[in-house]
């Protein structure tokens, strides 16, 4: 075949693949600007013919700030804590040497071969005894301590990082923190932001934890303001409305996911996961 054809047949490959990919978050888009009565009609209409924004203003009011305020709360208090866990302690573990450091290796293993669903109930008697259920501490803490995958991450980094600046900060007389702080963790910001986009999609799109931790409407976040409206006829708001928040949720996710794309490639291929 024929170079131009190879890369004519690729691209058209591509593009095909690419729209069935994208044709749910299409429809999404399309949906949430359509009435009540086209959106319901069969068979169902892929445009609408004419734009409602009004279902934005609908689903604004639907969600309330205060949900996507406690959803962003959560979100980046889980960030931001299990970043302070994980990044000492990979370094640590791939850097320093400690006695029994394969033991703890292996601890951190297990977790993750663990299904979310055995550990829910233990987690909740533990947060329950606490008193912290029905707060932002009982629904944060518990999700920042499953930290095994980003101990893991990081220290596979910090296995590859040269050893040399290491030794040079150390013969200049700088401790194991200056060290961690002045050289390693600068050059960690590509495995740093894949580990952020994903922790960020993560506890972004949580549920079962939220509904089981803080259900409350002072804590609620918006995977629980959300799933109401998938009970489709037994909602008292229109599918359109629900499309439209749908989007207004999703809206976060996809600006941190564009913004992050390029380290977020540089972080899985530096982390040695490709």
């Amino acid at each position: 075949m024929k170079p131009t054809t190879m890369r004519f047949g690729r691209y058209t490959t591509i593009v095909v693949f690419g729209l069935i990919t994208a044709f749910p978050l299409l429809y999404l888009l399309s949906g949430s600007l359509m009435s009540f009565q086209e959106i319901s009609q069969y068979p169902p209409k892929l445009l609408p013919s004419e734009l409602v924004w009004g279902n934005y203003a609908e689903a604004w009011e639907y969600l309330t700030p205060r949900t996507v305020l406690n959803t962003f709360i959560f979100v980046i208090s889980v960030l931001v804590l299990q970043l302070a866990i994980c990044l000492p302690a990979g370094f640590a573990l791939a850097k320093i040497r400690i006695r029994g450091a394969g033991v703890l290796l292996a601890m951190f293993v297990v977790p993750i071969f663990l299904p979310a669903n055995l550990t829910l109930i233990p987690t909740f008697i533990v947060t329950l005894e606490l008193g912290l259920v029905g707060s932002f501490a009982g629904l944060i803490l518990p999700v920042v301590g499953h930290a095994s995958l980003g101990i893991l991450l990081f220290r596979q980094f910090f296995v590859t990082f040269p050893g040399g600046l290491i030794e040079a900060a150390r013969l200049d007389g700088a401790g194991w923190f200056r060290t961690f702080f002045s050289i390693a963790l600068p050059l960690a910001k590509p495995v740093i932001a894949s580990y952020s986009v994903v922790t960020f999609l993560t506890a972004w799109n949580m549920y079962i934890w939220p509904l089981v931790a803080a259900p409350g409407p002072d804590t609620r976040v918006l995977t629980l303001a959300l799933a109401p409206l998938a009970q489709g006829e037994f909602s008292n708001i229109s599918p359109s409305v629900g499309f439209a928040a749908a989007v207004v949720a999703m809206i976060p996710v996809l600006l941190v996911f564009v913004l992050f794309q390029r380290w977020f490639t540089r972080g899985i291929v530096g982390s040695g996961l490709e």
